[in-house]
């Protein structure tokens, strides 16, 4: 859990470290792998803020869930 907490503060100095995230292709909203966890983001003007951290082998299959 707290390397999970770790990578998420560091997204406030470094936004753009993770990759965009596949199934999506948005170059606003991207992923960091910790351990077997995708930790689901999206870069905005003010704030990063984590969408969803979700089991590494699990795809994205309901993106309307994220909030826009």
């Amino acid at each position: 859990m707290t390397k999970l907490v770790d990578a998420a503060r560091a997204l406030g100095e470094f936004p753009e470290l993770g990759r965009v995230v596949p199934e999506l292709g948005e170059a606003n909203i991207r992923e960091r792998f910790v351990y077997s966890y995708r930790l689901i983001y999206r870069v905005e003007a003010e704030r990063i803020l984590i969408l969803a951290v979700i089991h590494g082998r699990r795809l994205l299959e309901n993106t309307e869930r994220f909030p826009q």
